[in-house]
């Protein structure tokens, strides 16, 4: 900045320094599509979140979590599409919670969401560490600390994280299409040859994610071919069980 006979101009930036915007036709459709289906980590999800959401809850129902997720976010997306046409401004949620609920508001969910960030980048890369631990000692013969490798994927990721966007989402594209072939051939094996040699589908009823100790009990054998309505009266018979938490 310039200040002349009491005016303010802008100085011409210098001709070698770096541009502080992306070049016009820098990322491609595909480079874009790599970064939000990156951001989805469907392999983190497929070996680290569904196993653990399995050993820490205890229920069999988490594939119906999964249908109750999908529709709350699609009403989520209704409302989100309908507000993108009216605010053009970068500041991703906070624009969007600032304009419907205030600044204060939108700070601070803000502040959530990069608190959050940070805690999630943190927890993946302590799962991250022993998952490279145990595959490299397996399959390589290395034996090194979980924390190196933790420490050597975080260096990774500073690199692509300073090198031209263009190039990580080269990477970013190549190793989701690995990660896409992974979790399809995991799943297609799992379907292939499911646990006790016979397919259910009792993890998708509704009534999976309840407690086990407040799941009504199935019907008798015998029972077995009741029409529904007779079988939602059961269910809420054995919910109102005198034994029940939630009897009154």
């Amino acid at each position: 900045m310039l200040f002349r006979s009491g005016e303010v101009t802008s100085a011409a930036a210098p001709p070698d320094a770096p541009p502080r915007t992306l070049a016009r036709n820098r990322l491609g459709v595909m480079a874009v599509l790599a970064f939000i289906m990156a951001s989805v980590a469907p392999l983190t999800v497929a070996a680290g979140v569904i196993p653990t959401a399995y050993a820490a809850t205890g229920l069999t129902g988490i594939p119906a979590a999964f249908i109750v997720v999908a529709i709350i976010l699609g009403v989520f997306s209704t409302g989100y599409v309908a507000m993108a046409r009216h605010i053009t401004n970068s500041g991703a949620f906070y624009a969007f919670i600032s304009r419907g609920l205030g600044r204060g508001t939108g700070v601070s969910s803000s502040l959530v969401a990069l608190l959050s960030y940070n805690f999630l980048q943190v927890a993946l890369y302590g799962a991250l560490g022993p998952a490279i631990q145990a595959e490299a000692a397996a399959h390589l013969g290395l034996h090194q600390p979980w924390w190196v490798w933790a420490l050597g994927a975080w260096a990774l990721v500073t690199i692509l994280g300073q090198a031209r966007v263009e190039i990580a989402g080269k990477v970013l594209g190549t190793l989701l299409a690995i990660e896409l072939v992974v979790t399809i051939i995991e799943a297609v094996l799992g379907l292939a040859h499911p646990a006790g040699g016979h397919l259910a589908l009792n993890a998708l009823a509704p009534l999976s994610l309840l407690p086990p100790d407040i799941q009504p009990e199935p019907p008798p054998l015998g029972d077995r071919d009741q029409s529904p309505h007779r079988r939602y009266g059961f269910a809420r018979a054995s919910l109102r069980r005198r034994d029940h938490p939630l009897s009154g």
